[in-house]
């Protein structure tokens, strides 16, 4: 310290003895001085300009990068939109399979939703949507709004916070979505830049702002080196020692510079979760950076040898990591992604030799979001995969070039390609393969870029065909055999309409003959129905009266209530007596409930319940029924249901009816379940078995009075066909409704649905 003090107190005693420079050189230096000043400045407007310009570019295309990423987003919600509405999904199913999506619904459900809540919002959005042919959309509460229209059909809407498809905002720059579509980039002033992209299929713009310092690092740099360069004479002039002078203070600018560039580095690093190694060829040891330590669990700058790297490693990528260092120099670099030992954190190594030092550098990284994505694109690659599997229709993707990529098993089937279909056949060898399993090819109207085909099975399909973005071909499939008959159907009744309109206009006084006698007809009909039904209610009164007696002296001789019959016989015939006046009597009731009910006469005491109450009573009353047939009967209810106002007596009677039929139709050994549970602003209650099931031909017909199925291995069971027409009935009766819902040999669900009443929705939302 005190020899610096001396060379400095020497240097100030020179600089006083030196003399001073002359008043030409003065002006000679002001003058190289002022030029200096003008150039810099011209130089600093140059490079501002040239700053601004690059970054303008930069900034749009990020502008580009973001809204190509939004409309693939979008495309991909309209496509999940359209597919699920093809496999009859409900818009909640639809929100579950896509991750991007916060809420799906109907336009009906949206547009009726509360007014100033979010499903509104979406709904007045999604209506000016298809107003003005778009899918996508800003909602004025901020969410991006995307609609699927169908050809026939109610329309869905998809919303999702838009926030959520814009980048982060990092630093100066800040990214939005503005309506209208804008492709340019402008310059704000002289330290904002912006620029907009705009969005496929939809009237908004994704708009980028960046804001820079007026002076950057590097901008400095540049003009200190002309500075330099343009005092070059004027620092010859003053001599040797302002040489040496400004070298030194070049010097400690150029350490200075080196230290900040060295910490903006580890910065880097660490906000990258980066870090340098090293190994060295010959000691075979690890030089771990305090980052790349860390990523490795390791504290600080370190140095580790070969084993004790390894043992770092997860044991399912030992052998990969090991063989990649062995054959580092034959390949001359190295690539290799590895877990770490508990396989929390994935890492990717990568480095090049050092022939000259005989050592590896490298750079070791942190790759876990990365790998997390991934295997969640993959699993949503999966769930697609599985849902065009599990449609029933046939579909194929091709590429750009029209060969096949992905096709589902309905595809293979529908055309008969069993044998032939493989990746990467053309589309013209497949539709060549698939003619001779095409017997006939319809022309759609409504859709130029459709046809009607119908197959060897006599299945009929609509094929339609949809360019993708990429340049790709969608082939999809629907089956509309249903819809082909109903118009064939319906040109055979026009016909048969237009023969019979000939004939009344040729005679319009038979047709008033004819009308009158008709009219006739129906008021005898009706007479003989309402006899009928009070025929059937006073025959079912006079009937009961010595069932009753026949079954009260049955069931005392059953129990020899005066003593023994004697022989054994007598007792078995008299419990057939009794089950048979039973049977009688249950189906003498079915029988007068109908009658009350077609004649008018049937009435429901209404009043709040609890729905769990009368269900429970009924499966306690027949549980020893099912257990003696040797079947599970079991009972689930959710908890915190709200009141329903309904009959007791009339909803016990109704799952004694069903759970009754499920006994009958189910073997030994079966399970019964009967649930009651709330959906929307119904209650359900499903009875549902495992029994024999019933075909599909044979649903429409139950619920009928006396209608009953004939089991397809010739069971017979007892009973009139009236259990399912009275529950139906009852339900009705509540406001409420049946539905059934079975498949042969694999069981029966029986639901039917009591509407909840308007006060207990409201709070039941309140509570929720």
């Amino acid at each position: 310290m005190a020899r610096q003090k001396a060379k400095a107190g020497k240097a100030r005693k020179t600089g006083h003895g030196r003399s001073r420079p002359s008043l030409s050189l003065t002006k000679a230096l002001g003058l190289i001085i002022l030029i200096e000043g003008v150039a810099l400045g011209l130089k600093a407007y140059d490079d501002r300009q040239r700053m601004l310009e690059a970054k303008q570019v930069e900034t749009h295309r990020e502008a580009l990068a973001v809204s190509e990423r939004i409309s693939g987003k979008v495309a991909t919600v309209e496509q999940t939109l359209r597919l699920g509405y093809q496999a009859g999904w409900s818009p909640a199913q639809t929100a579950r399979s896509l991750a991007d999506i916060d809420l799906s619904a109907t336009m009906a459900d949206a547009l009726t939703a509360r007014d100033g809540s979010r499903l509104r919002a979406a709904g007045e959005k999604a209506s000016e949507l298809l107003a003005s042919n778009e899918i996508a959309g800003l909602a004025q509460s901020g969410d991006l709004i995307i609609v699927y229209d169908p050809e026939s059909g109610s329309s869905r809407l998809a919303a999702i916070e838009a926030s959520k498809w814009l980048p982060e905002t990092i630093g100066a720059r800040s990214l939005a979505l503005q309506p209208g579509r804008f492709d340019s980039g402008q310059v704000l002033s002289a330290r904002d830049v912006s620029a907009c992209s705009s969005i496929a299929g939809a009237n908004l713009s994704v708009c980028v702002r960046t804001q820079f310092p007026l002076m950057s690092r590097s901008a400095m740099i540049d003009l200190v080196i002309y500075a330099l360069l343009l005092l070059g004479p004027a620092l010859a002039i003053l001599g040797l020692f302002r040489l040496f002078e400004q070298r030194r203070v070049e010097s400690e600018a150029f350490e200075g510079e080196a230290t900040r560039a060295g910490r903006i580095l580890k910065t880097v690093l660490h906000q990258s979760r980066a870090g340098f190694w090293s190994w060295d060829f010959k000691t075979e040891r690890f030089e771990l950076s305090e980052e790349a330590a860390k990523l490795l669990g390791l504290k600080g700058e370190t140095d580790i040898s070969k084993d004790e790297f390894m043992s770092l490693v997860h044991q399912d990528q030992f052998e990969a990591v090991e063989q990649s260092l062995e054959t580092l120099q034959e390949r001359g670099f190295l690539r290799q992604v590895f877990a770490n030992k508990d396989k929390s954190v994935w890492l990717d190594m990568r480095a090049e030799p050092d022939e000259t030092q005989g050592a590896l550098n490298g750079v070791l990284r942190d790759v876990t979001e990365t790998k997390v994505a991934l295997a969640r694109t993959r699993q949503a690659e999966n769930r697609l995969r599985s849902a065009l599997e599990g449609f029933s229709g046939p579909f194929a993707l091709w590429d750009r070039r029209k060969r096949l990529i992905y096709w589902n098993r309905a595809f293979v089937r529908v055309f008969g390609l069993e044998p032939t279909v493989r990746a990467g056949m053309g589309y013209d060898t497949v539709m060549l393969s698939q003619a001779a399993n095409v017997l006939e090819r319809r022309p759609n109207d409504r859709d130029d870029k459709a046809e009607i085909i119908k197959i060897r099975d006599g299945q009929w399909f609509k094929i339609v065909e949809r360019a993708t973005q990429s340049g790709g071909l969608i082939t999809m499939g629907l089956d509309v055999s249903s819809d082909v008959r109903n118009e064939v159907e319906l040109t055979r009744q026009q016909a048969k309409l237009r023969k019979l309109v000939a004939e009344l206009e040729r005679s319009e006084t038979k047709t008033a003959e004819l009308t009158r006698n008709l009219q006739k007809e129906k008021q005898n009909a009706e007479r003989s129905a309402n006899s009928k039904s009070a025929f059937l209610a006073n025959m079912s009164h006079e009937l009961r009266t010595p069932l009753n007696a026949i079954n009260g002296f049955s069931e005392i001789l059953v129990d020899e209530m005066y003593g023994p019959l004697g022989d054994e016989r007598y007792k078995e015939y008299a419990q057939d007596i009794l089950a048979s006046g039973k049977h009688l009597l249950d189906m003498i009731t079915d029988i007068l409930d109908m009658a009350k009910i077609e004649a008018g006469k049937m009435t429901v005491e209404l009043q709040p319940i609890d729905i769990t109450d009368p269900v429970d009573a009924a499966v306690r009353m027949i549980r020893r029924r099912a257990e003696e047939k040797g079947i599970q009967l079991r009972l689930v209810a959710n908890p915190g249901l709200p009141l329903v106002e309904a009959d007791h007596r009339a909803i016990r009677q109704m799952i004694l009816n069903l759970v009754s039929n499920a006994i009958k139709f189910t073997d030994e050994g079966g399970e019964i379940r009967v649930t009651v549970d709330q959906k929307e602003n119904e209650l359900r209650v499903a009875v549902r078995d495992n029994g024999i099931g019933i075909p599909a031909d044979a649903l429409p017909r139950l619920g009928q009075p006396f209608e009953q199925v004939s089991d397809t291995r010739d069971r017979n069971y007892d009973g009139t066909g009236l259990g399912l027409a009275l529950t139906k009935s009852f339900a009705e009766m509540h406001g409420g409704r049946l539905i059934i819902a079975s498949e042969a040999g694999r069981g029966t669900q029986v639901s039917f649905f009591l509407p909840v009443p308007a006060h207990q929705t409201k709070s039941s939302s309140s509570v929720a």
